[in-house]
């Protein structure tokens, strides 16, 4: 019995943590988004990826691919985003996805913070930009 208790009370600790990691990350996307950082016309490009582009990138950056894709689908439907932008979004999000929260969720375990976020950002960075330099889908 004494086993059963404490896995239920590590398991609730565990969701308030949880609970305190995620909560905020999407009130402040949320934040972001009612601002207007992912809409206007005033030109923005970071490797192949233009300002519509930004939303899907930034909220799977933020909040992960499960909420990320139904945003990418949106913007690709909405905006008529290129096969090539959508591809060097997907590739920037499959190493740097959810850098917050994974982040953070790994600190809880004992992870280095710096190292983790450090890593990914620049593995993402480096991949996205060798293959916006290939040109491996033409718009």
């Amino acid at each position: 019995m004494e086993m059963i208790l404490n896995a239920l009370r590590d398991s609730l600790w565990l969701t308030v943590k949880l609970l305190l990691i995620i909560l905020p990350l999407t009130i402040s996307y949320e934040f972001l988004k009612e601002r207007g950082l992912f809409s206007g016309t005033k030109p923005f490009f970071f490797m192949g990826i233009t300002r519509p582009g930004l939303l899907p990138l930034i909220t799977g950056v933020i909040i992960g691919l499960t909420y990320g894709a139904g945003v990418i689908i949106h913007a690709i439907k909405e905006h008529k985003l290129g096969k090539r932008e959508v591809f060097l979004i997907l590739l920037f999000l499959s190493v740097c996805h959810a850098m917050f929260e994974d982040t953070l969720l790994f600190v809880v375990i004992g992870a280095n913070g710096l190292i983790v976020v450090v890593a990914r950002l620049i593995l993402a960075v480096v991949f996205t930009y060798l293959a916006y330099r290939a040109r491996l889908f033409e718009t």
